[in-house]
């Protein structure tokens, strides 16, 4: 796979102003380098009792990307190319796709943010021996461009207008 994940700088590496990306395949091949990738944290508990009193009724079914991830990409032919082999995988079970790189998407809802959305379950054996095949995870397929773009600023801004929703 050509996706790439946010990281940390190496030890003796300065922190440059442009975010720093590691290839998966370089990841996955070498385990030490796990080390240096920003895996997403679980959503915080007061987020997620503000959606379900916003935006679930309470109820809790509805809370789905409690678990996420995020994959960076150089270009649109390769996010194509990872939303595919997603969804043809038979460990997966992909229960929505929010396509935000649509024309027909209005992106002035975001900000003008673009990236496609995937909720899915993983379905196979460890996750049913683990109990966990029926969490829904969100992995967001996102190009490079508009990951360069989430900074803190723009997040606060997001959280501002989605907090004047009601979401």
């Amino acid at each position: 796979s050509s996706g790439l994940f946010r990281g940390y700088p190496a030890e003796g590496q300065g922190c440059g102003q442009n975010p720093l990306y590691l290839k998966w395949c370089d990841v996955r091949h070498e385990r030490a380098k796990s080390r240096y990738v920003q895996w997403p944290a679980m959503k915080r508990h007061g987020r997620c009792i503000e959606k379900l009193l916003r935006s679930y009724n309470n109820n809790p079914s509805y809370l789905l990307d409690i678990s996420r991830g995020c994959i960076v990409f150089e270009n649109l032919n390769d996010l194509t190319l990872c939303l595919q082999t997603i969804v043809a995988d038979d460990n997966v079970r992909v229960e929505r796709v929010k396509n935000r790189m649509s024309p027909n998407y209005i992106a002035e809802t975001t900000g003008g943010y673009r990236d496609v959305c995937i909720k899915l379950r993983v379905v196979n054996m460890q996750a049913t021996s683990l109990g966990a095949e029926t969490h829904v995870c969100e992995v967001q397929l996102i190009l490079k461009t508009f990951a360069d773009a989430k900074t803190a600023d723009v997040h606060q801004r997001y959280v501002r207008a989605r907090n004047a929703k009601g979401t």
